[in-house]
């Protein structure tokens, strides 16, 4: 018979996804994780199985409300230019700190291709998300045609996660804002 754990799920990933944030993948040890989590070892293999297995696990819990809080911004709005520059906005919320996927792109790049998997087809979505945007607001006279929908997306993504990674590594959002603003001074 099967031991029944007796802790929050949900607060454990909330704790173990910001350490994983804050260490990384590859610096968090299950010794860092025991310790965050207030857990044994045995109940962590037993309840969410190898530190792999938890990463993915936090990622994908991250991931679901990411979508979800994306798709309130575009619900929102009717005006694909206003979406996009609250996208960007989005960002670099600090509210949105376990949203910081570029943190695990930049540090677990080409060393698990299970986590590469999961950032790909994250920055599948993001960039099928601005493009859309990028199409809806050149119909709309709102963006200029100066170039295709396919080519803004690509700025627009590399845009946005270099936000993400300058609001991790310092505290300027002031000049984030401005960058904002030149962001979409570009396809205006």
């Amino acid at each position: 018979m099967s031991k029944k754990t007796s802790f929050n799920k949900a607060n454990i990933l909330n704790k173990v996804t910001l350490l994983f944030y804050s260490k990384g993948y590859c610096a968090t040890s299950m010794e860092d994780i025991v310790s965050v989590s207030g857990l044994n070892r045995s109940s962590i293999y037993n309840s969410f199985g190898s530190k792999l297995e938890l990463f993915i696990e936090c990622f994908n819990n991250c991931e679901s409300k990411y979508r979800r809080d994306i798709q309130n911004i575009i619900m929102a709005s009717t005006n694909p230019l206003k979406t996009i520059r609250e996208l960007l906005e989005f960002s670099i919320n600090e509210s949105n700190k376990e949203y910081l996927i570029p943190n695990y792109i930049s540090e677990t790049n080409n060393k698990e291709p299970q986590i590469i998997r999961l950032v790909k087809n994250q920055q599948s979505y993001i960039l099928d998300l601005f493009e859309d945007l990028v199409k809806r607001g050149q119909n709309l006279g709102s963006i200029n045609n100066s170039k295709s929908s396919k080519v803004y997306a690509n700025y627009l993504i590399t845009s946005y996660y270099g936000l993400q990674i300058m609001k991790s590594a310092s505290d300027i959002d002031y000049k984030l804002q401005n960058v904002i603003y030149n962001i979409i001074s570009v396809i205006e």
